[in-house]
């Protein structure tokens, strides 16, 4: 099991020995999100409040690869919220996606197995190339925080901000062909949730959390 903390510091409990083994190197803020790459149980990826998603080997304890965001010019004068990371979801084929307070949305394909852009047999890479400049979208896509995210297929995800507001994207194209984009599918709106905190897809069902007004917890539950 993995956890991330307030301080940004970022480790692993061992559930049959309860050993916990802390990462070397930590986040300079909040870490508030955190999640396993499919297919490579010793490495993981976390986002903080630095701006920061570090990818982790928890063998060695040490940082394999990051990517920093960069904070959005202010519109019309305007400055929008800093690029806190607050969610994160990593697709069984190893794309990533992260949401931001300031409501972008980052796409990295750099570790997605190849099969997913050539058509054939899936082949594990080496080394995970997530966050990798080459093969990332950042597109502004929300005018709140994305505070979850969620794929719903190798290329399809499911971003939810936090006054409900729901959008499935489809990711296209290739980085190497220089097609690679971002396409809405859906938009659709929680009708019970104040403010909603995560979301999650399973089995053609999309589950909502958050409260209500008087801070009440609630759950939705969609059928697609």
């Amino acid at each position: 099991m993995a956890f991330c903390t307030d301080s940004g510091s970022v480790g692993v409990v061992d559930l049959q020995t309860n050993e916990i083994m802390r990462m070397k190197q930590s986040h300079n803020n909040v870490c508030g999100s955190v999640r396993f790459i499919p297919g490579r149980p010793s490495e993981l990826v976390t986002g903080g409040y630095d701006y920061a998603m570090l990818h982790f080997d928890l063998i060695q304890g040490n940082i394999l690869s990051r990517d920093d965001l960069l904070s959005a010019p202010p519109s019309s004068g305007v400055s929008l919220s800093p690029p806190f990371i607050l969610s994160l979801s990593i697709s069984p084929t190893g794309i990533i996606a992260a949401g931001t307070a300031d409501g972008r949305l980052y796409i990295g394909t750099g570790g997605e197995k190849s099969s997913e852009a050539s058509g054939g047999r899936q082949r594990r890479q080496r080394k995970w190339k997530g966050l990798k400049m080459d093969g990332r979208i950042i597109a502004d896509v929300a005018e709140g925080p994305i505070v979850a995210v969620a794929f719903t297929a190798p290329r399809e995800l499911l971003t939810c901000t936090l006054l409900g507001k729901v959008t499935q994207y489809q990711i296209c194209g290739s980085a190497a062909g220089g097609t690679l984009k971002l396409e809405p599918q859906w938009i659709g709106e929680s009708k019970d949730s104040y403010k909603v905190n995560s979301i999650e897809f399973s089995g053609g069902t999309i589950i909502i959390g958050g409260f209500q007004k008087d801070g009440t917890g609630v759950i939705e539950v969609w059928s697609t």
